[in-house]
């Protein structure tokens, strides 16, 4: 319990003074609420039952002045009550809606800043339902906290308070099976939080398995899966469904059961009160307006059940935040780490070797320089480590040993925002937001002007495909960018980095999906992007590196051969031999192991 308080209360603090007002408000509307049930029996008491009492009302004229005024107090009460009452609701609402907001944007910061091996063994939409789901249910438990708990809290203490000091026999009758009511209220909704549990669970990966379908419906639909992915969703929602049965009816049982204690009580409530009424201790009024308290007593009491509910809801998308909130970052920026506005761009890697896990180990003791402004190419066969060495020196995973230098200090002391600012990657597979070309150009620049857009689509060798657009660079290109070509998303993501204007500029097997005439055109733009830049072109398609002014050839994590094109090819090596065999046969592909293994 005390765990759940110490998670929520972090989230109360900017909201003291409105949970304050809140609570002004929910006496106030109670207050005046509990006082209407008060003129009620007052004119029962006095007006209908004395209405011929000449020495009460002496003429027809008083009892009207008289009968008047308490029904204006009584409509005033009831006014008031439904002013502060929507004031209640309103600050409830809001208040709740904020503090659910504060958790999704704190979940979501946290999510965002886990390294990226966190997210390659999560899945997006169960990850994405997790912190959805905790904004729903935390918004929803903070409402019913200050809205029936703090009401219902309030009125029954007033009540209780009320009767007791009336008749305190009467007040024990009301009191005393609350506790019978609470603890068979605990019992069961233990139950439904169970099955509450297996329902997050169940939704979660349905989620995930129907966000990851939808998010690679290309795949989907070009390997016939559609039926697949379909009859998985509908056993997801098979076991949900049962789920919701069972807990149906454990609810029913609950309200049953709160049903009956609750109509035992008013029944022992109200008969105690006549029998007291017909020895004269109480007045026909007073019976009335118990009756009418017991609900004020007992009505939040059989919403227990669903408060409880709520709660237990609330505790259990708070159990599952915590575990992912738990998760920590293997890779971050130090204290007063170097922010560098420009880089020169002097890599170094220096003994580097790498494993994801103690039985693969992806690269052993790489060890290579770029000079400012040069270019290095990295080539080898799929599996090499070579896509492995561009994720170490953008800080995606840390060195197993060794160091990376960039201008002579490691990256480690670099911030990593900062870092990856003065780095631009275009990959293989470059994602674009569902949004417009010249938005997708711009992301990470958001500042950037429509003038630089445009100057950068240029460059990028985009200007012939805009002028085919009837919207040019505010044509939508759709989810993943799918109404585009492999090339042409390859050459907005190359004006995506060079609008950044980095100092060192990535490219992660940018061709290596392409056809000959996109390779082309995308070696062009890459020729222009990379001028008096520090580039790093990484690919297994030989014939696309030949003009770096170093290349080194990868195998098995290690550099086998370093050296230019023409240095290279004239020592006959293992790069000739692929460099050979790739230009005879027009590819980068091998009919087998054996035969790339007998090979120089």
């Amino acid at each position: 319990m005390f765990k759940y308080i110490k998670f929520l209360s972090n989230y109360l603090k900017e909201e003291r003074k409105n949970i304050a007002l809140i609570f002004v408000f929910v006496m106030l509307s109670q207050t005046f609420s509990l006082a209407e049930p008060v003129f009620y029996t007052r004119i029962l008491d006095r007006f209908l039952r004395d209405s011929h009492n000449l020495t009460k009302f002496p003429t027809e004229h008083a009892f009207f002045v008289a009968l008047g005024l308490t029904v204006l107090a009584w409509i005033g009460a009831a006014f008031a009550a439904r002013i502060f009452k929507n004031l209640q609701q309103y600050f409830v609402n809001t208040v709740s809606d904020r503090i659910g907001i504060n958790v999704f944007n704190h979940a979501y910061e946290h999510v965002i800043s886990l390294p990226i091996q966190f997210h390659a063994n999560q899945k997006t939409g169960e990850v994405f339902r997790k912190i959805s789901k905790a904004r729903e249910d935390i918004t929803t438990l903070f409402a019913v906290v200050f809205d029936k708990i703090f009401q219902n809290i309030f009125s029954i203490s007033i009540v209780l308070i009320y009767i007791f000091i009336r008749e305190w026999r009467v007040g024990i009758i009301a009191i005393i099976l609350v506790p019978v009511f609470i603890i068979a209220t605990t019992f069961f909704t233990k139950r439904v939080k169970r099955i509450q549990n297996e329902i997050n669970k169940t939704n979660e990966k349905l989620f995930g398995t129907s966000f990851e379908a939808l998010n690679h419906i290309e795949v989907v639909k070009s390997f016939a899966s559609e039926e697949h992915e379909v009859n998985q969703v509908r056993a997801d929602n098979r076991i949900t469904h049962a789920n919701v049965k069972k807990k149906t009816v454990a609810y029913q049982q609950l309200f049953f059961v709160q049903g009956t204690i609750v109509n035992l009580a008013r029944v022992s409530l109200i008969w105690f009160g006549s029998v007291l009424a017909f020895k004269g201790i109480l007045n026909f009024s007073d019976v009335v307006l118990f009756g009418v308290y017991s609900f004020v007593i007992y009505q939040p009491l059989y919403d227990l059940g669903d408060i409880y509910a709520k709660y237990q809801e609330g505790v259990s998308a708070v159990d599952r935040l915590q575990t992912l909130l738990s998760e920590k970052a293997t890779i971050f920026s130090k204290p007063n780490a170097l922010k560098p506005k420009k880089l020169l761009g002097k890599i170094e890697f220096k003994n580097v070797s790498f494993n994801y896990s103690q039985e693969r180990e992806i690269l052993k003791d790489i060890s290579f320089k770029i000079e400012p402004g040069r270019k290095l190419a990295i080539v080898g066969l799929s599996g090499s480590g070579k896509s492995t060495v561009v994720k170490l020196l953008l800080r995606f995973y840390e060195p197993s040993s060794g160091e990376i230098l960039i201008d002579g200090k490691n990256i480690a002391d670099y911030d990593l925002q900062a870092l990856h600012k003065r780095i631009g990657l275009v990959s293989q597979d470059n994602i674009l937001f569902n949004t417009t070309l010249a938005e997708n150009i711009r992301y990470g620049t958001f500042s950037a002007s429509q003038k630089e857009v445009s100057e950068a689509a240029n460059r990028a060798y985009l200007f012939s495909f805009l002028k085919k657009l009837l919207s040019g660079l505010d044509t939508l290109v759709g989810e993943r960018g799918v109404k585009l070509s492999g090339g042409e998303r390859q050459r907005v993501a190359i004006a995506r980095s060079i609008i950044k204007k980095p100092d060192i500029l990535i490219f992660d097997e940018a061709t290596s999906s392409l056809d000959s005439h996109s390779e082309e055109m995308i070696k062009e733009a890459i020729s222009e992007v990379s001028k008096d830049v520090t580039s790093i072109t990484v690919a297994h398609r030989f014939s696309t590196v030949v003009n770096a002014d170093e290349i080194i050839l990868l195998e098995a994590g290690e550099i086998k051969e370093r050296g230019t094109h023409k240095k290279l090819l004239a020592e006959a090596g293992r790069y000739a031999s692929l460099y050979q065999l790739q230009t005879q046969r027009k590819t980068e592909d091998f009919s087998s192991p054996a035969e790339i293994d007998n090979i120089a």
